[in-house]
């Protein structure tokens, strides 16, 4: 915690936030890169479904944008600076993997469930709905009776 002046004082980064930041952006951060520099025939490696060039690129912006947004509140070490990626992160995150689970049961074999990766990308999208709505939405009111609350000024 932190005062600002004004009598403004904001709140640190939680540890356990801190950790799904560092889960967001060790896993975001290459599979973005691979997506946005790597052949084509990555793809199939990496990815759980089929993917066009332009869709890989498109999925790399996404997530090095998120991994950014982190690595720079990360850098500010303030809650209020990890409200926007927080945001980005479990919106994107639960709806993916709500449209997957939806693909998973109405058309079989489109998500190559037998690839290591698919399972990697499940992991980090269930950790970045989660734990991005806690810290988004949650955690703050839980935390709005302490006098260090973030967001409370």
């Amino acid at each position: 915690m932190r005062g600002y002046g004004c009598g403004v004082t904001v709140s640190s980064i939680p540890l356990p936030m801190k950790i799904l930041m560092a889960i967001v952006i060790g896993v975001s951060v290459p599979e973005g890169l691979a997506l946005l520099v790597g052949p084509s025939s990555w793809y199939d490696v990496i990815w759980g479904w089929s993917l066009t060039p332009m869709t890989a690129r498109f999925t790399a912006g996404l997530y090095l944008t998120v991994a950014l947004g982190f690595v720079m509140a990360w850098r500010d070490n303030t809650w209020e600076s990890a409200r926007i990626p927080l945001a980005m992160l479990w919106c994107f995150a639960l709806i993916a993997l709500v449209s997957a689970l939806y693909v998973i049961a109405t058309a079989p074999g489109v998500i190559k469930t037998d690839r290591p990766f698919t399972w990697l990308w499940f992991f980090l999208y269930v950790v970045s709905a989660a734990g991005g709505f806690y810290y988004h939405i949650l955690h703050p009111r839980m935390a709005a009776g302490k006098s260090h609350a973030p967001g409370a000024g």
